[in-house]
């Protein structure tokens, strides 16, 4: 490929892993309520999603949900599900913790986000809980790509697209668990979560397949 399209192809990528969803709501709350290693772990677990999205896309899997719609409209139910039952336990956890206690619940707890939990959420809501994923990576490595691309260009472009979301949601981490972030969520801890929680919800409100159903 030739640079333009290198730069066309990454640049298209790098403005999708930055549009807001899930993913960035997932690792902004794991690095204010807990810290900057549990929010790169978080990123970390998004870079893997997006390796699985690469793989499944590649091998035709992804091809394969949408060309049976039942299947394809699972996945919507199991995505929007997700994030609608995290956002509502977000909301709900913090509602039910005393405004004099902020370190009532687990969620509040800084320590609550293991590594391993947080790579297990950044996992989750880049793949299980974001199901637009599919149309996203068909419409990319089809409509982009172009025809006759080798192996080794495309394993070239696997790895720049996984460093390239690592990078992005670690800079995340980094941001939100700066010192000054951390000491304004403690003050307004219970507007910030339910804040999340209700963007979460609204995200699977959106994304829930209404037409399809009804």
């Amino acid at each position: 490929m030739t640079p333009t399209m290198w730069i066309a192809l990454l640049g298209t990528f790098l403005v999708a892993v930055m549009s807001p969803g899930p993913d960035f709501l997932a690792v902004l709350r794991i690095s204010l309520s807990s810290n900057r290693r549990a929010g790169r772990m978080g990123a970390a677990g998004i870079a893997a999603g997006t390796v699985l999205w690469i793989i499944a896309t590649m091998v035709g899997i992804v091809a394969l949900i949408n060309s049976h719609p039942t299947t394809s409209l699972i996945i919507r139910l199991i995505g929007a599900g997700f994030l609608t039952a995290y956002g509502a336990h977000i909301v709900l956890t913090t509602l039910r913790s005393g405004p004099e206690d902020p370190q009532a619940t687990d969620l509040a707890a800084p320590s609550h986000y293991s590594p391993a939990r947080a790579f297990r959420l950044g996992l989750l809501t880049t793949t299980v809980g974001n199901p637009k994923a599919v149309v996203f990576y068909t419409a990319f490595f089809a409509t982009l790509l172009p025809p006759g691309m080798g192996i080794s260009e495309s394993l070239l472009l696997g790895i720049a697209m996984v460093l390239i979301s690592f990078s992005w949601f670690a800079f995340v981490a980094t941001v939100a668990s700066n010192r000054a972030f951390i000491r304004g969520y403690e003050r307004l801890h219970r507007p910030i979560d339910i804040i999340l929680g209700a963007l979460f919800i609204a995200l699977g409100i959106a994304l829930f397949p209404w037409s399809r159903l009804f």
